[in-house]
């Protein structure tokens, strides 16, 4: 049992070292229609919604503040915890890919989870809407802080995997504006004035 146990962990590791050298290029087209399909779940998602439910989040926000602390600060700094305990298993490049993920906003994607096991889709909605917001500024910030001490402490040579993120902000209002406020609206509109 202990032989299957180590042969499949070999067997992972060598996947991670197989990962490195693959690059990931989306097109113009395929990012339209990547984008096309989360506004179509974000519409899905906001048939659901009822505009009411909103003023709960600001009117008790503790869950929205212990969300947004979750996503910002403690997911990068525990991101980078299970890096340190992972340190001589897996690639600088898998680590640096790790802190970059833990470091971006929540998306279309998380709203329609907490649809589907009827969580607090306003919730959800409301901290997606927050975390692509302050992206611009965060993930560089998390990136570089994380990434840096890993740089700095686990892997000196990851240095090259260390590069400067820019987040353009008219980008940002844009995501946030078409792949979440418009198919928003126009859900909770299309459920108001058709309810079956």
């Amino acid at each position: 049992m202990q032989h299957t146990f180590f042969y499949i962990f070999v067997c992972m590791y060598e996947q991670l070292l197989n990962l490195d050298p693959i690059r990931l290029n989306f097109s113009a087209n395929g990012m339209r229609v990547i984008n096309f399909v989360l506004a179509l779940v974000m519409f899905g998602v906001a048939l659901g919604i009822k505009p009411a439910e909103f003023k709960n989040v600001f009117k008790k926000p503790k869950s929205a503040i212990l969300g947004l602390t979750c996503q910002l600060i403690l997911l990068p700094a525990m991101t980078f915890l299970l890096i340190v305990l992972l340190k001589d298993h897996i690639t600088p490049m898998v680590a640096m890919g790790m802190i970059l993920v833990a470091a971006c906003p929540g998306g279309n994607i998380s709203n329609f989870m907490s649809s589907l096991s009827k969580a607090n889709v306003e919730l959800s909605v409301t901290l997606t809407a927050i975390t692509t917001s302050t992206a611009t500024f965060m993930t560089p910030f998390n990136f570089a802080f994380y990434g840096g001490l890993y740089t700095r402490y686990l892997s000196r040579s990851a240095g090259t995997a260390l590069q400067t993120l820019h987040i353009d902000l008219w980008q940002t209002f844009e995501t946030v504006f078409i792949l979440l406020g418009i198919p928003l609206i126009l859900g909770m509109l299309f459920s108001h004035f058709s309810r079956k």
